[in-house]
C-alpha cells in the first residue's frame, strides 16, 4: 500500500426497505454498494461526514480508493457513481466497483484551467467555462485527480477545445475533440458607456 493511497473504512449493512435507508441516513451514514466482477454485490455504509471530507480533499469524484470493509484487507475500488439530492446536493448513495489496477477503465476527470488568459488580463474579456469534465480511458492505476491546462495564451474570441488537452501517456480521449471547454468573451460595454460614446 503506497503512502499516498486513498484509504477508507466501511461497514456491511443488511439490505432493507426504503425506511431503513432513511433511518441510516438520519444517523449520519450513506448507503453504498460495492460491486465486483463475478461476485455478489456487497451492501455497505459509509460515514457521511468522513466520506465528505475525503471528497473535499480531492478534485473530482472519479477516485481510486483502497476500501476496507469491517476491518478486512483493503480492496482497490473505483467510485462509479454518487447520487446527490437534487435540492440539497447531499450524498444519497454511492456505487463502488472493485477493480484490478491493470484494467483499463473509462472515467470522467475534471479539467483544471491554470493561469489567466491574455484576453482577460490584457483585453478585459471574461473566461466562460462550458465543460468542466472530460471522459478518458486509462489504466485504473494511472487515474489522476485532474487534467491541468494552461490557458495563458487564450485571447478574446478564442476557444479551448477538448482536443487541445495534453493527456498523460496511455490515456485515450473519449469526449469528442471539438467540444469547447472554455471561451474568452469580449468585454461587456455598459449602456451608459454606449450612450456617452453616442453623445460625443
Amino acid at each position: 500500500m503506497s503512502s499516498d493511497a486513498i484509504t477508507f473504512d466501511a461497514q456491511t449493512r443488511e439490505p432493507g426497505k426504503k425506511s431503513d435507508l432513511t433511518e441510516l441516513r438520519a444517523s449520519g451514514f450513506i448507503p453504498a454498494v460495492m460491486y465486483a466482477d463475478g461476485n455478489a454485490a456487497v451492501n455497505i455504509s459509509l460515514n457521511e461526514h468522513e466520506f465528505g471530507l475525503l471528497l473535499k480533499r480531492h478534485s473530482g469524484e472519479s477516485l481510486m480508493i483502497q476500501l476496507s470493509v469491517d476491518g478486512a484487507a483493503a480492496k482497490n475500488v473505483l467510485i462509479k457513481d454518487i447520487q446527490h439530492h437534487p435540492l440539497t446536493s447531499r450524498m444519497l448513495h454511492v456505487d463502488f466497483h472493485e477493480i484490478s489496477l491493470d484494467r483499463r477503465v473509462k472515467v470522467m476527470l475534471p479539467v483544471s484551467l491554470v493561469n489567466t488568459p491574455v484576453g482577460v488580463s490584457s483585453g478585459g474579456g471574461t473566461l466562460d467555462i462550458q465543460t468542466r469534465e472530460i471522459e478518458v480511458e486509462c489504466k485504473a492505476s494511472d487515474i489522476v485527480e485532474a487534467l491541468e491546462v494552461d490557458v495563458t495564451g487564450l485571447d478574446i474570441g478564442e476557444n479551448l477545445l477538448v482536443s487541445s488537452v495534453t493527456l498523460p501517456e496511455g490515456f485515450v480521449l473519449q469526449t469528442p475533440g471539438n467540444v469547447s471547454i472554455a471561451t474568452v468573451l469580449k468585454p461587456r460595454v455598459s449602456k451608459t458607456a454606449t450612450a456617452e460614446a453616442g453623445a460625443e
